[in-house]
């Protein structure tokens, strides 16, 4: 896998980090396919697949989310998914100008699925659509998380910090932004789903602590999506990345969603998988240094 290091603007100028990812074979015709982080997550969380979907002849653009970790502007403290959406639709702009497509394969993790589906809603940019533990009812999710539900509360009555897997984030952004925008209920959710006649599926787990199955199932009935759609990962928790089994499982079927054709993907040797965290943190090293702008070292 060949790895390419840039930075795109958003409209408000800010910057992203991208990196993209092109197939072995120069010649391959797979899909092209923007991955989406989920919370707490950076590019190089996603590396074992974009590794195996470019082993599968996918050319693969990655990110790191605004107010997140990682390479982008800002810092996780003051996350919102308004401004993973800014940084989301900068990336497919720029995919689809530089790769000369009109619409791109989407993979979403977590919370990440929120603005996933409600950008390929709006701006019919997508043509498949995998998300990997993706949230449908943002407004549940958080109250599994926090135990408390503030999305209804005053923005001065908020505590000034709440733990999010195990980072410190100021709620007022999420409180602020769902009286702007209405994608954090379960209802925009099934509205999405309803116009997009593209596949979508959901890779769940079986017992997870962030997303209901209940609830992925009731928004894909209620958008009269097949029950197919929604895939049962036999684990719990929603930390599914740190499970070597039921990753290899997961990654094989999201690759299959997206990829295509009836064989079996093409997975990387163990040692390949290995040697890559210590090259992508040296990829990470290296897009910093070749700044002459914006952010100069990684947020954790």
């Amino acid at each position: 896998m060949s790895t390419e290091c840039f930075d795109v603007k958003t409209k408000e100028g800010r910057t992203v980090a991208v990196w993209r990812d092109s197939p072995p074979d120069k010649d391959a015709t797979g899909p092209v396919v923007v991955m989406a982080p989920g919370f707490g997550q950076r590019m190089r969380s996603s590396g074992v697949l974009a590794l195996m979907l470019t082993y599968n002849g996918a050319t693969v653009y990655r990110f790191d989310a605004l107010d997140h970790v990682g390479l982008s502007d800002g810092e996780i403290v003051d996350y919102s998914t308004t401004q993973l959406m800014e940084a989301l639709t900068a990336v497919v702009d720029t995919v689809c100008e530089r790769e000369g497509v009109a619409s791109v394969s989407m993979v979403a993790t977590s919370l990440s699925a929120l603005p996933v589906l409600q950008l390929a809603a709006d701006r019919k940019c997508a043509d498949n659509i995998a998300l990997m533990l993706g949230v449908v009812n943002g407004r549940q999710t958080l109250l599994k998380v926090l135990d408390t539900d503030y999305l209804d509360w005053e923005l001065d009555d908020l505590p000034a910090r709440v733990q999010i897997d195990k980072h410190s984030v100021d709620p007022r952004p999420i409180v602020a932004e769902t009286r702007v925008v209405g994608w954090w209920e379960l209802s925009a959710t099934v509205d999405a789903l309803s116009v997009l006649n593209i596949p979508v599926r959901n890779f769940v787990a079986t017992d997870d602590d962030w997303v209901d199955i209940a609830d992925v199932r009731t928004a894909f009935e209620a958008a009269n999506l097949d029950q197919g759609n929604v895939v049962e990962v036999a684990v719990s928790g929603h930390a599914l990345l740190r499970n070597p089994v039921a990753l290899k499982a997961l990654l094989t079927d999201v690759t299959r969603s997206l990829v295509g054709g009836d064989d079996e993907p093409v997975m990387p040797s163990f040692e390949e998988i290995v040697s890559l965290r210590g090259s992508e943190r040296e990829l990470e090293r290296r897009h910093l240094a070749s700044r002459t702008g914006g952010r100069t070292e990684p947020t954790e």
